[in-house]
């Protein structure tokens, strides 16, 4: 069922379609995180809050560093997307570009996430957005469909902990 909906994706809209179906199934935070909890300022309320993410390897620096540690984990990262193609039947070929594909994706991400420091700031990951200006930032994303897409419904506001993150991502 997956790897068939992923080979029929023919554009970023029905990539971030199948995004959020896969998160609704109970899946991976592919792309972007969402998460329900208090907003920080008004904490009788509960608020839809979307993180960075879409990243495999657990911190940037995995991709961001070049040194011998990091090299080392990039090179087994790369391997072993080529092995999960090459399970499923692509060729050898086709499996290192993929992989390539992948890892070079996740790397551009990756220098649009913020570092661990800067995540543990309560003030800078606190940004509120109304759904529709939010959208208007990240003219790729449409918040209203994505959040109605997650089973989230009536938000005109969301918090975005790195708005910059998406930006990148559009």
């Amino acid at each position: 069922f997956m790897l068939e909906m992923v080979n029929n994706i023919p554009d970023k809209k029905e990539y971030i379609n199948a995004i959020n179906k896969t998160r609704v199934l109970g899946g991976t935070n592919s792309l972007y995180n969402l998460f329900v909890a208090q907003d920080r300022k008004k904490v009788e309320q509960m608020t839809a809050q979307f993180g960075q993410g879409g990243t495999t390897l657990p911190d940037r620096d995995n991709y961001l560093k070049n040194d011998t540690r990091n090299t080392a984990i990039q090179e087994a990262y790369k391997k072993y997307i080529t092995a999960l193609f090459t399970l499923v039947g692509s060729s050898a070929d086709k499996a290192q570009q993929n992989a390539n594909t992948i890892y070079e994706f996740e790397k551009k991400l990756a220098t649009a996430q913020w570092p661990r420091v800067d995540m543990r700031d309560p003030h800078k990951t606190y940004n509120k957005f109304l759904v529709a200006d939010f959208s208007k930032t990240t003219p790729g994303f449409n918040w209203a469909e994505i959040l109605a897409q997650l089973n989230v419904k009536g938000e005109d506001s969301i918090l975005v902990n790195n708005p910059s993150f998406f930006k990148a991502a559009d």
